[in-house]
């Protein structure tokens, strides 16, 4: 696996990233986008969950972009509480698209706060081909335009998720237009500290799926 680190301008902004991909040479592969959590709770790139995801998905045969929000790490800018962030992940989005080894195919994923920005944005719906939601809030989910897209879709969430009440979601998942898959994992909290190795195994299962049809191992 080879990373990189990267950086690109959005709002007139400069934000920092690393992607990361296979070392083999066999691509092109389906690239990956992850937001990170709350950046005034310590969220950044290099977070448990988001780092997991970046380097597990990489070795499975995906480029993934990881980056930091505005205000964060060596990111310009002050954060806006979701209000723009969007704007980054639009940039990052583009990133990974006109990657070399990448093939037009793209997964965007957000954990807690990343999963708030992806769920407020619509705009950002219309450029991923997939999207994945880990731990997000209810209150994101309960009033997110991704209600009416046809974008597929899953959440991922602990059943010890004190941020996230897994009974309110799983009702409010039945107000999507398109079916949204949920997994919910037991004992999990909102940290999944000691719990990565369950989750990137299944968010990997859903990219295969969705951006590699017909994918044999």
């Amino acid at each position: 696996m080879r990373q990189s680190a990267v950086s690109f301008e959005a709002d007139g902004l400069t934000f920092e990233g690393v992607v990361a991909q296979p070392d083999d040479g066999a691509g092109p592969w389906p690239g990956v986008v992850i937001c990170h959590p709350h950046p005034l709770h310590g969220g950044n790139m290099d977070n448990n969950v988001v780092l997991a995801l970046a380097l597990g998905l990489a070795q499975e045969g995906f480029v993934t972009l990881r980056f930091n929000f505005r205000g964060v790490g060596g990111s310009q800018g002050e954060h806006t509480g979701g209000e723009k962030e969007s704007q980054e992940v639009l940039a990052a989005l583009e990133l990974i698209k006109a990657w070399p080894d990448t093939n037009g195919k793209t997964g965007l994923i957000g954990y807690s706060f990343g999963t708030s920005v992806i769920l407020r944005h619509g705009e950002l719906h219309d450029e991923a081909d997939v999207i994945v939601l880990v731990s997000p809030p209810f209150r994101a989910v309960e009033d997110t335009p991704l209600k009416e897209s046809k974008v597929p879709a899953m959440i991922v969430t602990g059943d010890r998720d004190r941020l996230v009440d897994s009974t309110q979601l799983d009702a409010e998942l039945a107000s999507f237009k398109n079916a949204i898959e949920f997994k919910l994992f037991d004992g999990v909290d909102h940290f999944w500290y000691g719990q990565e190795s369950r989750l990137v195994p299944e968010v990997h299962r859903f990219f295969t799926d969705k951006l590699k049809p017909g994918y044999k191992r």
